[in-house]
């Protein structure tokens, strides 16, 4: 199972991360894909939705 991230969160390391449903882990898209490096923060997410690296 990928480590799941909530917006705030400092991110572990560099890279493109989806978001997924907090329910039933339904991918939003590639819409919604984030790029994230080490260090910052995760971006505002879509509604009841966490973010995984792809």
């Amino acid at each position: 199972m990928a480590d799941k991230y909530w917006a705030g969160q400092v991110c572990p390391s560099t890279g493109t991360y989806g978001q997924y449903h907090d329910i039933d882990n339904s991918y939003a898209g590639t819409a919604h894909d984030r790029r994230v490096e080490a260090g910052e923060r995760f971006p505002p997410s879509l509604n009841n939705h966490h973010y995984e690296k792809k």
